[in-house]
């Protein structure tokens, strides 16, 4: 097991820039599909001018729905991600992101979608179309509720 993880240190070293190029491709291509599909009803966290980013992770908030990251998510059939920051445990807006000047019901809303460097162009589209179909779902629950509500 030694000499396999050594093997496998040796493969990353080496193909490292070739992984963070391609890991920033398919990031980009992701936040371009998400501000295509959703248009001014996503904000992206994090994301500051040409500030330097770790190349496989968006962190995104979709505004068009007022649920936590979390809903979205459970509504989702292929996607899995994380809510909030990569340190962020609490059922709670992540610090991290309140301390980006991020305002609270914005961050309460964030998810961390990450790529690897196996991730296509195709995983991407499936991933938006996924999370496009969640928060519909969401909206046509919420738009039953409310017109219960006035009956």
């Amino acid at each position: 097991m030694i000499a396999g993880l050594g093997q496998a240190s040796k493969l990353v070293t080496e193909n490292i820039d070739k992984y963070n190029r391609h890991m920033e491709k398919v990031r980009d291509y992701l936040e371009e599909r998400l501000k295509a599909e959703f248009g001014e009803e996503i904000c992206f966290n994090g994301r500051i001018g040409k500030s330097c980013r770790i190349p496989n992770t968006c962190n995104m908030s979709l505004l068009s729905v007022d649920c936590s990251g979390s809903e979205v998510l459970s509504h989702c059939t292929h996607v899995q991600a994380s809510v909030g920051a990569a340190c962020h445990a609490q059922n709670r807006p992540s610090p991290i992101l309140l301390a980006l000047d991020i305002e609270e019901d914005v961050a309460r809303r964030a998810i961390r979608l990450s790529v690897g460097r196996e991730t296509t162009q195709e995983d991407i589209d499936c991933a938006v179309n996924d999370l496009k179909q969640a928060v519909e779902k969401i909206q046509s629950k919420n738009t039953c509720i409310s017109a219960q509500r006035v009956e």
